[in-house]
């Protein structure tokens, strides 16, 4: 009998496993915003200033009329996802306005720029890094508060 069993088709068994498969996919030719353009706490004074951020440095410097008061000076940052070796062109706004909370008050920024040329190549790895900073006109006695204003990037895929 022994010797029966051991000649006898086996069991088959079997076991299921599920798994679930995903994946995210951005539009090849997007624009994301990943920070804003801060020019951090200014006193201003009897007499008009200027502050300008650096966009590849974010380092934040003044003249005339105005104090540096702390906060974390920043330039926008932007994501740009393209495709490897084609070209963009990078456009800004001539100049944004700030509004104050409550109104009462506006600044202007202007001489916007950006961490390279309008024209550019994207990289292997399909990825532009777009930041953008700009000198913030203080006027004297600008009234204390805190302002605002939105402003647009566009890039141009070719």
């Amino acid at each position: 009998m022994a010797i029966a069993l051991a000649f006898a088709p086996a069991v088959a068994t079997a076991a299921t496993a599920s798994a679930t498969a995903s994946v995210v996919t951005l539009r090849p030719l997007t624009l994301v915003k990943t920070d804003d353009l801060d020019f951090g706490s200014l006193i201003a004074s009897s007499m008009a200033g200027t502050v300008k951020i650096d966009p590849s440095t974010d380092a934040r410097t003044t003249a005339g009329g105005v104090t540096v008061a702390g906060g974390a000076p920043s330039a926008a940052r932007f994501v740009a996802l393209g495709l490897v070796n084609i070209y963009s062109n990078v456009t800004l706004p001539t100049s944004i306005t700030l509004d104050r909370t409550g109104g009462g008050g506006t600044m202007t920024v202007n001489a916007i720029t950006t961490n390279g040329p309008a024209t550019r190549l994207f990289p292997g790895t399909a990825i532009l890094d777009v930041r953008v900073g700009g000198t913030l006109n203080v006027a004297a006695n600008q009234p204390a508060g805190d302002y605002s204003g939105q402003f647009n990037v566009t890039v141009v895929y070719f």
